[in-house]
């Protein structure tokens, strides 16, 4: 037995969601609701206007980075290409990857330990709630917001010129970078604890030092460790792109691979890159549920 499709032909519900989408910008009984007490009239939606907005911004932008659309698109067929031989990665090229890669997470270890040892104590001054001398705190917030605009890339890219190629200038990058992240992290972390403690040990005659030690470092250790292993994550990501400078690790054979035009190569490296980011990434969230 037949049944008659009561589908409606695609041209025809084409026609109702953009008269849905249109209609209640030209037409006020598509924005009214009547009700057998009282109507109500909505706003105009303002999901069109978001959008011409957005249109113009990206033309601007266009226009403004005199991007050559028809040399892009042109050249779709290339990135299809190296995209094809990304998804097939060279599996009996592992055995190389892992050096460059235990010497990657060396570096972004190295980078998050000296980092957030050094953030400890310029934190510390820079909490307004244990300093209380804005002459003190707000010219090393302005000096650490400085020193972290700059990109980690840029700052391996400089010591490149002051200690040359290699780890060293990698790990003092992810060094920097991590101060600066921590201590920002850690003084607003400071600045939101319960300092009766903290002033009760003071009024006992204990210097800041002492009563800091004792009041405030409980109160935050938790976060502390957290923030380290957030950071932690962002270092390890960071630190596969160094090796474009020529500041060590994973990122030196995969600048040498893409140089090649190897990308089968570059898709393993991708790969194992992504699992171990993937691992960490799980690791790190655990141990911060646990810490918090």
């Amino acid at each position: 037995m037949s049944h008659k499709s009561d589908k409606k032909p695609f041209f025809e519900r084409f026609k109702e969601v953009i008269k849905e989408i249109f209609m209640p910008y030209v037409s006020k009984s598509a924005r009214t609701h009547k009700t057998k007490d009282f109507e109500v009239v909505e706003p105009y939606p303002v999901t069109l206007f978001i959008v011409l907005v957005l249109f113009i911004v990206f033309v601007l932008a266009i226009i403004a980075t005199d991007v050559d659309l028809i040399q892009f698109f042109g050249n779709l067929g290339n990135m299809w290409r190296i995209i094809s031989r990304l998804i097939k990665p060279n599996f009996a090229y592992t055995a190389r990857i892992f050096a460059p890669l235990v010497e990657t997470i060396q570096l972004s270890v190295g980078g998050t330990l000296i980092g957030s040892a050094l953030a400890v104590p310029v934190a510390v001054l820079s909490s307004s709630n244990i300093v209380k001398k804005s002459a003190i705190y707000n010219p090393i917030r302005f000096v650490m917001s400085l020193i972290r605009t700059i990109p980690v890339l840029v700052y391996a890219a400089m010591l490149m010129f002051i200690i040359g190629m290699g780890a060293m200038a990698g790990l003092i990058a992810l060094s920097i970078f991590t101060f600066t992240i921590v201590t920002k992290m850690l003084y607003e972390v400071i600045e939101t604890v319960d300092m009766l403690p903290y002033e009760a040990i003071e009024s006992t005659g204990a210097n800041k030092l002492q009563a800091v030690r004792t009041a405030v470092v409980p109160q935050v250790l938790g976060s502390f460790l957290s923030i380290v292993l957030y950071n932690f994550e962002i270092n390890v990501r960071s630190a596969a792109i160094l090796g474009f400078v020529g500041a060590g690790g994973i990122g030196l054979l995969l600048n040498d691979r893409i140089s090649w035009r190897r990308y089968e190569d570059v898709g393993m490296i991708l790969l194992v890159l992504f699992a171990v980011i993937i691992l960490i990434e799980t690791l790190s969230r655990f141990l911060r549920k646990k810490l918090t």
